[in-house]
């Protein structure tokens, strides 16, 4: 005789998504009681990376065959959160947030099921920095955002810098390509330091147009004007 659990496990309804950054698809279940316990938990706490880590756990559970999340794109990880999340709670949110022109706060209510990667147009990993030096770039990951949390708290930098540290993936020049995995800490800090103002900018585009969760909202003030407003990332739709 089975037992109740296995019963109710049997019935759990499943689904399919497809990753952003590859088009594969996957299965997955909603998200049970005791698991959504833990976003509850990383809600409170109000930590970008504990709210991070409560979504992998959930992740690894929840969609099948996932293999090396930590090193998945953080646009796969919000999109799939999104896509648990109107699967298992419901497919409506009510954010607020404050109107950065009047400082008003507005409530609006969207369908998760409406938000996707937005992906511009001849994006690209590959910056040219020079004639002879070429970047190859990677998507922050999970294991880049826990590195760059590591940092951010010991260290006075701007979080900018460290991201851009922990992104180049591959320094290419014309004798040889180099791995950043073994170039110490310390001289890819001080590499990123010595670019030049038009070179930093070069990688700075290469983050304002990679691939991310987008929505935005069209909403209207109490002095009358039609405004908009967008919303990004996982805290953002974090609710």
């Amino acid at each position: 005789m089975s037992s109740i659990v296995d019963i109710l496990k049997s019935s759990t309804p499943k689904y399919e998504l497809t990753l952003p950054s590859s088009g594969e698809i996957k299965k997955f279940r909603p998200f049970l009681v005791k698991e959504e316990k833990l976003l509850l938990m990383a809600k409170e706490s109000s930590s970008e990376i504990e709210v991070i880590h409560a979504v992998q756990q959930l992740i690894e559970s929840c969609v099948e065959e996932m293999e090396n999340i930590i090193n998945l794109p953080m646009f796969d990880i919000e999109y799939m959160y999104l896509q648990l999340r109107a699967k298992s709670i419901g497919e409506t949110v009510t954010p607020k947030f404050t109107c950065p022109k009047t400082s008003e706060t507005i409530q609006t209510k969207i369908n998760l099921l409406d938000i996707e990667v937005i992906k511009t147009k001849n994006h690209t990993k590959k910056i040219k920095i020079s004639d002879d030096l070429i970047l190859h770039m990677k998507y922050p990951n999970i294991s880049i955002m826990e590195n760059i949390n590591r940092q951010n708290k010991k260290e006075e930098q701007v979080p900018l810098y460290n991201l851009i540290v922990n992104t180049i993936d591959t320094i290419e020049t014309k004798e040889e390509t180099i791995d950043s995995d073994i170039i110490s800490a310390d001289e890819m800090e001080n590499f990123v330091g010595n670019l030049t103002k038009e070179q930093y900018e070069k990688i700075i585009k290469f983050f304002q147009t990679s691939p991310k969760l987008e929505y935005e909202i069209k909403y209207k003030t109490k002095d009358g004007k039609n405004r908009k407003f967008k919303l990004q990332g996982l805290l953002s739709f974090f609710k």
